[in-house]
Protein backbone atom coordinates (compact mmCIF):
# COMPACT_ATOMS: atom_id res chain seq x y z
CA UNK A 1 0.00 0.00 0.00
CA UNK A 2 1.45 3.37 -0.93
CA UNK A 3 1.95 6.19 1.56
CA UNK A 4 -1.17 8.15 0.56
CA UNK A 5 -3.41 5.11 0.95
CA UNK A 6 -1.84 4.18 4.28
CA UNK A 7 -2.36 7.74 5.49
CA UNK A 8 -6.03 7.63 4.44
CA UNK A 9 -6.52 4.33 6.27
CA UNK A 10 -4.99 5.80 9.42
CA UNK A 11 -7.30 8.81 9.11
CA UNK A 12 -10.33 6.52 8.96
CA UNK A 13 -9.29 4.68 12.11
CA UNK A 14 -8.53 7.96 13.86
CA UNK A 15 -11.94 9.38 12.92
CA UNK A 16 -13.61 6.24 14.31
CA UNK A 17 -11.67 6.58 17.57
CA UNK A 18 -12.65 10.24 17.86
CA UNK A 19 -16.30 9.34 17.24
CA UNK A 20 -16.11 6.68 19.95
CA UNK A 21 -14.65 9.16 22.40
CA UNK A 22 -17.47 11.60 21.66
CA UNK A 23 -20.06 8.83 21.93
CA UNK A 24 -18.59 7.76 25.27
CA UNK A 25 -19.07 11.27 26.63
CA UNK A 26 -22.61 11.51 25.27
CA UNK A 27 -23.51 8.13 26.78
CA UNK A 28 -22.15 9.16 30.17
CA UNK A 29 -24.15 12.37 30.03
CA UNK A 30 -27.28 10.52 28.91
CA UNK A 31 -27.16 7.93 31.68
CA UNK A 32 -26.71 10.70 34.21
CA UNK A 33 -29.79 12.38 32.79
CA UNK A 34 -31.78 9.13 32.68
CA UNK A 35 -30.87 8.30 36.26
CA UNK A 36 -31.78 11.79 37.47
CA UNK A 37 -35.11 12.15 35.64
CA UNK A 38 -36.20 8.48 35.64
CA UNK A 39 -37.87 7.31 32.49
CA UNK A 40 -37.31 10.37 30.31
CA UNK A 41 -38.13 8.96 26.85
CA UNK A 42 -35.82 11.44 25.11
CA UNK A 43 -32.87 10.22 27.17
CA UNK A 44 -33.58 6.62 26.30
CA UNK A 45 -33.99 7.48 22.62
CA UNK A 46 -30.63 9.24 22.64
CA UNK A 47 -28.93 6.28 24.33
CA UNK A 48 -30.45 3.91 21.78
CA UNK A 49 -29.36 6.13 18.89
CA UNK A 50 -25.77 6.31 20.15
CA UNK A 51 -25.65 2.56 20.83
CA UNK A 52 -26.95 1.89 17.32
CA UNK A 53 -24.26 4.15 15.84
CA UNK A 54 -21.56 2.40 17.90
CA UNK A 55 -22.88 -0.99 16.83
CA UNK A 56 -22.62 -0.03 13.17
CA UNK A 57 -19.15 1.45 13.48
CA UNK A 58 -17.95 -1.47 15.57
CA UNK A 59 -19.11 -3.88 12.90
CA UNK A 60 -17.43 -1.86 10.20
CA UNK A 61 -14.14 -1.70 12.08
CA UNK A 62 -14.22 -5.29 13.35
CA UNK A 63 -14.66 -4.37 17.01
CA UNK A 64 -16.95 -7.17 18.16
CA UNK A 65 -16.05 -6.31 21.75
CA UNK A 66 -18.14 -3.17 21.27
CA UNK A 67 -20.80 -4.50 18.94
CA UNK A 68 -22.28 -6.97 21.42
CA UNK A 69 -22.75 -4.57 24.35
CA UNK A 70 -24.07 -1.90 21.97
CA UNK A 71 -26.66 -4.39 20.64
CA UNK A 72 -27.59 -5.20 24.22
CA UNK A 73 -28.21 -1.53 25.02
CA UNK A 74 -30.39 -1.19 21.91
CA UNK A 75 -32.37 -4.29 22.86
CA UNK A 76 -32.90 -3.15 26.46
CA UNK A 77 -34.20 0.24 25.33
CA UNK A 78 -36.42 -1.37 22.68
CA UNK A 79 -38.10 -3.69 25.19
CA UNK A 80 -38.51 -0.95 27.80
CA UNK A 81 -36.20 -2.55 30.33
CA UNK A 82 -35.81 -1.18 33.83
CA UNK A 83 -33.78 2.04 34.04
CA UNK A 84 -31.11 0.40 36.18
CA UNK A 85 -30.65 -2.39 33.61
CA UNK A 86 -30.19 0.15 30.83
CA UNK A 87 -27.79 2.23 32.91
CA UNK A 88 -25.71 -0.86 33.81
CA UNK A 89 -25.55 -1.95 30.16
CA UNK A 90 -24.54 1.54 29.06
CA UNK A 91 -21.84 1.64 31.73
CA UNK A 92 -20.49 -1.69 30.43
CA UNK A 93 -20.42 -0.22 26.92
CA UNK A 94 -18.59 2.88 28.19
CA UNK A 95 -16.04 0.66 29.96
CA UNK A 96 -15.43 -1.29 26.76
CA UNK A 97 -15.01 1.91 24.76
CA UNK A 98 -12.44 3.15 27.26
CA UNK A 99 -10.48 -0.12 27.04
CA UNK A 100 -10.55 -0.10 23.25
CA UNK A 101 -9.42 3.51 23.07
CA UNK A 102 -6.60 2.80 25.52
CA UNK A 103 -5.42 -0.11 23.35
CA UNK A 104 -6.08 1.67 20.05
CA UNK A 105 -8.30 0.49 17.24
CA UNK A 106 -6.54 -1.83 14.82
CA UNK A 107 -6.90 -1.13 11.14
CA UNK A 108 -9.33 -3.71 9.77
CA UNK A 109 -8.29 -5.92 6.87
CA UNK A 110 -10.97 -4.54 4.57
CA UNK A 111 -9.35 -1.09 4.67
CA UNK A 112 -6.01 -2.49 3.60
CA UNK A 113 -7.54 -4.66 0.89
CA UNK A 114 -9.82 -1.91 -0.44
CA UNK A 115 -7.25 0.83 -0.42
CA UNK A 116 -4.56 -1.43 -1.76
CA UNK A 117 -6.49 -2.03 -5.00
Amino acid sequence: MNHALKSRAMQMVSAFEQRLDTDKGELASSISSIHDTRCDPAGFDNVRYIAHRINGGAGLFGCEDLAEPAKEVEKLVDVGADTDQVVNAVQELIDRIERLLAEGVRQPDWITSRLGK
